[in-house]
């Protein structure tokens, strides 16, 4: 969004693949970017870095927050050109890059995805970039740089910069755009995914008629593909587009129609990476819900949507996203979250790609699993009666019942007893996410019991494919973990039936990843486990501001 002087952070689907909702639901978590003015001129005195060590909100619980009790999954993080480099083709500020990739790692940390954004209008201190301004190799010094330190964490994501308005010429700033991505590519980030911004603010609403689509479609990657280029586009639902008002007039449907329909022509994907509105406001429960709902619907074009904004934001700001502790404003909960989850999202989504990454307990950074591609289906091997529903149920061997906790040893089927989870089961927990991978039995979910149906469907997809049988119990575990679970203990993130993020690598009826064995009950979000999962072994996909009007 635009700057807080001027009133005032993987990620494409295949195109045409038909899912539920987009693959990503988030928030910008502000802050490093406070100080700038639309004019790309930054006062670093004035950043109030989200983090509670460097004495701001704390923007690291925030992210656990939303991805824990909100169920969202992508995070975009604004920064100044200015904080990161004293001038223009100078090298990175080793204390502020310090401070501002401790914000990185702490996104990395949920195993959400993570998007850097330059927030700097396309200008230094007034002057556009290629354009009169810093050369387009100064620009792409800084992203190299930038590249050169995340290349090994894909599920960072590069947004080239934020919000162009009144750049002259939209062609050169496309010859500008792919300098950077060459810049990116050279430096060995080959997997991140890059987001292209266009004129007029990158609103969503003029990006086919200021020519931006046109001209940002001529953008090539080095292997000459676009699939890891997606356009970024911003819509906000006040009077004046602004983003600066609490009442919302409109959810702009209408406004996204010509870009809608050009993305599936041409077979591109767009990500909405601000949208907002007062966060009580019924206009704006109205509203942006509407547009969400839209963007759900146009999935196969749209990747995500991430709300403006958290972080360093206090209660006071208009379209304030911030907590209070765990508790959010409605639009959040109604809308954002909801509208998110409701329609198939969840935390942890994996860029795409042949592996799934998770980011290192300790540093945050990525390590990498591969999984099997989906082939299993995981309703075979003892689902469905050897110890799904009726394989010692209500017992939960060492059990706490409807928490999940016990180490579970089970006595059934594959070897180690339903590999190690057969009575980890701790019945229905509360409304939870779906089940990444798998399709489960029996939604909506009850209220909580204790005991529970032990066992559960082997082969539980991981987002890149159906894991090897007998790995059933899926749970997030802080989705942290740096191996998978050849444990039977519980995890201490969120309990339930293994260590880690995939319970019991254990035996299965067979390792190919078709679904065998009995994998214990799949536990996720702690208490909240719903034993009686059924793997189905499918992979999922893989998956302060101005008061300048933005162009329609």
């Amino acid at each position: 969004m635009r700057s807080s002087v001027c009133a005032a952070a993987i990620l494409a689907l295949s195109v045409g693949y038909a899912t539920a909702g987009v693959q990503y639901g988030g928030v910008n978590i502000a802050g490093f970017d406070f100080g700038c003015d639309i004019q790309g001129a930054c006062d670093t005195s004035k950043v109030v870095a989200p983090l509670h060590q460097y004495k701001g909100q704390d923007g690291a619980a925030q992210m656990q927050h939303f991805v824990k009790d909100d169920g969202l999954n992508a995070f975009r993080l604004p920064v100044g050109w200015q904080w990161l480099v004293d001038s223009p083709g100078s090298p990175l500020n080793a204390a502020h890059m310090e401070e501002y990739d401790a914000l990185v790692q702490a996104c990395l940390a949920t195993g959400s995805l993570c998007i850097i954004d330059i927030h700097n209008y396309a200008r230094w201190d007034g002057l556009i970039i290629g354009q009169g301004g810093p050369t387009d190799e100064q620009f792409a010094d800084l992203w190299s740089q930038l590249a050169t330190k995340y290349a090994q964490s894909p599920k960072v994501t590069m947004g080239i910069v934020n919000e162009p308005h009144e750049v002259p010429d939209i062609k050169v700033w496309a010859q500008t755009c792919q300098t950077v991505v060459n810049a990116i590519r050279k430096a060995g980030a080959t997997e991140n995914i890059i987001t292209l911004p266009g004129n007029g603010y990158t609103s969503a609403g003029s990006f086919v008629s200021s020519g931006s689509a046109a001209a940002l479609s001529t953008v090539k990657d080095v292997d000459g593909t676009t699939d890891k280029l997606i356009f970024e586009v911003h819509k906000y639902l006040d009077s004046d587009n602004s983003g600066t008002h609490t009442e919302c007039v409109s959810s702009y449907v209408d406004k996204m129609e010509d870009l809608t329909t050009w993305l599936k022509n041409n077979k591109r994907q767009a990500i909405l990476a601000e949208t907002g509105g007062g966060g009580s406001t019924a206009s704006c429960l109205k509203d942006v819900c509407e547009l969400l709902s839209y963007l759900n619907d146009n999935s196969d074009v749209y990747s995500g949507y991430l709300g403006w904004g958290a972080g360093s934001f206090d209660s006071t700001y208009e379209l304030s996203l911030t907590p209070e502790g765990t508790k959010d404003v409605p639009l959040m909960t109604q809308c954002f979250s909801k509208m998110f989850t409701s329609a198939g999202g969840s935390a942890g989504t994996s860029p795409p790609g042949n592996s799934t990454t998770t980011p290192d307990q300790t540093s945050g950074n990525s390590t990498t699993s591969s999984g099997d591609t989906g082939s299993g289906n995981s309703t075979s091997g003892n689902t469905g009666s050897g110890n799904m529903s009726s394989g010692n149920t209500g017992t939960s061997n060492t059990g706490t019942g409807s928490t999940g906790t016990g180490t579970g040893t089970g006595t059934g089927n594959s070897g180690t007893g339903n590999t190690g989870t057969g009575n980890m089961g701790s019945g229905y927990g509360g409304a939870v996410p779906p089940v990444p991978g798998g399709s489960s039995s029996g939604a909506p979910y009850p209220t909580p019991s204790s005991g529970g149906s032990g066992g559960g469907g082997g082969g539980m997809a991981m987002p890149t494919g159906g894991l090897p049988g007998g790995q059933g119990g899926y749970q997030q575990g802080g989705y942290q973990p740096s191996t998978f679970a050849t444990s039977t203990t519980s995890s201490a993130a969120y309990q339930g039936s293994g260590s880690s993020e995939y319970s019991n690598t254990g035996s299965g009826s067979n390792t190919s990843g078709n679904g065998g064995g009995n994998g214990g009950g799949a536990a996720q979000w702690g208490s909240k486990s719903k034993a009686n999962v059924a793997g189905s072994g499918d992979s999922l996909p893989d998956m302060g501001e101005d008061d300048e009007c933005e162009a329609d």
